[in-house]
């Protein structure tokens, strides 16, 4: 190419990247209230959703545009592959030995009959279905770490659910609930009998009734209790989830019926995902609103499908036996008076959903234990020494334990001790934590976990050394444990001294120092503390979940910060006042 030319589509091209980027981030700046905006906490749940959203969107596209395709691959693999097997002469040779076992095995995978591919499909499907709710009652029986799981879960949604998606999850709720179903089976079955599919009906009654009365039964046998960050009222135990399982028996049939009577492959698809996307947000509304753990909307949703399976088992078995004519034409008047009596019921269901008020719930009321003996001994009895990890995994010991008359006085006395409350880990003080680093003196925290919650304050505060600047936090957690009308406090102490990847900080390991750093500046801000340490756990070397390492000798310490309290209660030792 020519110089010239060379330069001057260059040049061209670089002043069209430059404005391209420089002219972009002009306007996002104008834009920045909009983009806060969708930074909050509900506008970042709308986007998450809307992603979600479009990537079931795309894999729809992809399913039918090209979904008829792969399954014509894949079945002529599967011819290939049993031409091959018949020619083999090893394969010809067992057939000759054993021949009633070959012809059964002929007979499963026949597709000109319902008791061969269709039944050995739906028969595999249960018991593959079976076996995953089998391993989801043992874990949840045996408390495996899908229990913790549970709990920091619920934890983690409640502190980070915005108010702003309450009434939408509400609504998406309540098309799971008993009420709004049972006008709709109502609806369905009218409709079925009016469109010549009434046998269908048995499939559907199958399907939800005995999904229900299974739903009944479980929730009966485990009684597991609701958590208490639920924002609605529910008087049923926990497990499994009855809207899930609702979900799956109802609209999950609901779809099938509609699947099996259209007849264009795109119309099934769309179909297929349309009911999917209703049946994982109604199971999502589930968890959001606190209502239900995540095992309890797992274990609905397998609930859900056992009996669907059955459900539609029954019905293929009425369309084999010549009972069900899917393709039969229905009187135009009664097929005009199933659409209006459909489009009747879904504007009563939407607005019940809309108007529904649901009473709000109540957290149950707090057990208070008065320390009664050396505090260090009843946190070991309990097993509540140590800080969790997501998984339900032992991790950092406790470092203090500070007595206060609440949270708004301990804060008061944090900050008049140099420490700062952290602000909220959100997607836009992520961002800045990205840009500034440890120069971020308030930056978001990832929360630590203790007796199955999240710590309900965090502090901080930079610290200069000499190697560079390094950020010292404390998560404190309010306990059920008083001294008079003083309650106590426990919390963790670490060290920040780096960033990772841009947003993680990497913690410094030894969290004694960071644990005796609190305690100091408490002494220094010249306000009355009684302190004193004991052994609360053996010497340790731990792991964070993260990766970072951390030591300790698994000292507490035990600060009294009110002239009221008799110290030797919390220590069980005489009063040192500093």
């Amino acid at each position: 190419m020519q110089r010239h030319t060379f330069m001057l589509w260059n040049v061209l091209g670089a002043i069209g990247w430059g404005l391209q980027w420089v002219g972009g981030g002009y306007l996002f700046g104008q834009s920045l209230n909009l983009a806060q905006a969708w930074m909050s906490r509900a506008g970042m749940a709308l986007v998450v959703m809307l992603l979600a959203w479009a990537l079931l969107w795309l894999l729809q596209r992809f399913i039918v545009r090209q979904g008829r395709a792969v399954l014509h691959v894949g079945v002529s693999l599967a011819r290939s592959i049993q031409l091959a097997l018949s020619r083999n002469p090893y394969v010809r040779r067992l057939a000759r030995r054993h021949p009633d076992g070959v012809r059964l095995l002929a007979d499963r995978v026949d597709r000109s009959h319902f008791r061969g591919l269709p039944l050995t499909v739906l028969v595999l499907a249960f018991a593959y279905v079976l076996a995953l709710f089998a391993g989801i009652v043992e874990d949840v029986v045996t408390s495996d770490p899908i229990v913790a799981l549970d709990h920091a879960m619920a934890q983690l949604i409640a502190a980070f659910r915005a108010p702003a998606v309450i009434s939408p999850f509400v609504w998406l709720t309540s098309l799971g609930g008993p009420p709004v179903v049972g006008a709709l089976l109502v609806v369905v079955c009218l409709s079925i009998w009016l469109t010549n599919r009434k046998y269908a009906i048995a499939g559907l009654l199958v399907s939800i009734l005995g999904a229900s009365l299974f739903n009944l039964l479980g929730k009966l046998a485990f009684q597991r209790p609701r958590p208490v960050e639920a924002v609605l009222l529910e008087s049923s135990y926990s497990f499994p989830s009855g809207h899930a399982t609702t979900a799956i028996a109802f609209y999950g049939f609901l779809g099938y019926l509609l699947i099996r009577s259209a007849t264009l492959w795109n119309v099934r698809a769309k179909l297929f995902f349309a009911t999917g996307g209703l049946v994982l947000l109604i199971g999502l509304s589930r968890i959001v609103l606190g209502v239900h753990y995540l095992s309890d909307v797992w274990a609905g949703y397998l609930v859900g499908t056992l009996w669907l399976i059955v459900g539609i088992s029954l019905t293929e078995w009425l369309s084999a036996s010549g009972r069900i004519a899917w393709d039969a034409p229905s009187d135009p008047r009664r097929r005009t008076a199933a659409f209006c009596l459909i489009a009747v019921a879904a504007a009563g269901v939407l607005g019940y959903a809309f108007t529904r008020a649901l009473p709000a719930h109540a957290p149950p009321p707090e057990t208070i234990v008065q320390v009664d003996r050396p505090f260090d001994d009843m946190l070991r009895a309990q097993k509540l020494s140590s800080t969790v990890t997501l998984l339900g995994a032992p991790e950092q010991p406790l470092a203090f334990a500070i007595v206060a008359k609440d949270a708004d006085v301990l804060s008061a006395r944090l900050v008049r001790a140099g420490w700062v409350g952290a602000d909220r880990p959100d997607p836009e003080n992520m961002l800045r934590l990205a840009r500034q680093g440890l120069d971020y003196a308030t930056a978001p925290l990832p929360p630590a976990f203790w007796n199955g919650r999240i710590n309900d304050l965090a502090f901080e505060r930079v610290i200069q050394r000499a190697q560079g600047k390094a950020i010292a936090t404390v998560r404190i957690w309010r306990t059920s444990y008083q001294i008079g009308e003083d309650r106590i406090f426990v919390g963790v102490a670490r060290e920040y001294d780096g960033i990772r990847w841009g947003v993680l900080h990497t913690i410094s390991p030894d969290v004694d120092a960071a644990a005796e750093l609190f305690v100091e500046s408490l002494k220094s801000s010249r306000q009355p503390f009684g302190v004193c340490q004991r052994s609360l756990v053996l010497p340790i070397i731990g792991t964070y979940l993260m990766g970072d390492r951390f030591f300790t000798r698994g000292k507490m310490w035990l600060l009294d910060s009110d002239d009221r309290i008799d110290a030797a209660r919390l220590c069980g030792t005489p009063r040192q006042r500093q």
